[in-house]
């Protein structure tokens, strides 16, 4: 493994003992560097250690729909669900203001380049549509919104805006409808619309198909589009340049990290 190699590592939400493992296998001397492809934490077992190893480390993610999740419950407009989140520990931390401070440092989207090679890195998807500067200036639009007024940002965040729609129409719904195509989409129409209901390998209707079955006009500008998210997928794309890493550990599955490079991935089996 060149000691210049760079990774991506795959949904962690908080199967930490797996996060360690992992690391150890692509960084065992502290030179790889590594970004998360988000969702660091909840449903998994330790998120508070991710975290705290996360902040100490200095470890760079974009945001999963489970981290902006998080951040809503820290800031105080919305309740953990006991019945879903598994995430009690880490707010009974009282760490509210660092984990907002440092999480508010992640992107949507981000480009790594090694060796000259260009990869896109995002949770869940982009719109096929978007080219490379679409893509860049969507993520600076959400960046700039949540750093301007968090609260606003987080308190109507949720929602299942399918449909596209320009900033000058509804700034509010234009945003949930980034937020949902960055963090939660998986399947898409031909005309950009989500449904945010399916979360298996096949859409319920034949007009949606998923993100990455079209062609891309981002792919112009960049190698490689890495994502997480659809852990159903097992990491199946058929797509030479578009690769999913989420292979479900929280669900027994692996936590993979990817090398952006030879595309190569390096799996820990769940400890579940």
């Amino acid at each position: 493994m060149k000691t210049n190699s760079k990774f991506v590592i795959g949904d962690i939400q908080g199967c930490y003992k797996e996060f360690k493992s992992l690391i150890k296998l692509i960084d065992p001397n502290k030179e790889n560097k590594f970004l998360c492809v988000g969702d660091l934490v909840n449903r998994g077992p330790e998120s508070e250690k991710v975290v705290d190893y996360v902040i100490k480390n200095n470890v760079k993610s974009v945001f999963g729909n489970h981290d902006l999740h998080l951040m809503a419950i820290l800031i105080g407009v919305r309740k953990h669900n006991k019945k879903k989140d598994t995430m009690q520990r880490l707010i009974n931390k009282n760490k509210a203001i660092e984990i907002i401070d440092y999480f508010s440092q992640f992107s949507f989207a981000k480009v790594v380049t090694s060796n000259k090679k260009k990869s896109l890195i995002v949770h869940a998807g982009v719109l096929p549509s978007w080219s490379l500067d679409n893509i860049v200036s969507a993520n600076d639009e959400l960046q700039e919104d949540l750093k301007k007024d968090p609260e606003e940002f987080f308190s109507t965040m949720y929602s299942d805006r399918s449909k596209a729609i320009s900033k000058s129409t509804n700034k509010k719904n234009r945003r949930r409808y980034l937020i949902n195509v960055f963090t939660r989409m998986r399947f898409i129409s031909e005309k950009n619309k989500l449904d945010l209901q399916t979360k298996l390998k096949k859409a319920g209707s034949n007009k949606f198909n998923p993100w990455f079955s079209y062609k891309h006009k981002c792919l112009k500008d960049v190698d490689n589009i890495i994502f997480g998210h659809w852990a159903a997928l097992n990491g199946v794309t058929n797509h030479n340049n578009i690769k999913g890493i989420d292979l479900g550990c929280v669900w027994g599955g692996s936590l993979a990290a990817i090398n952006i490079e030879d595309k190569s991935i390096i799996t820990v089996d769940s400890v579940k």
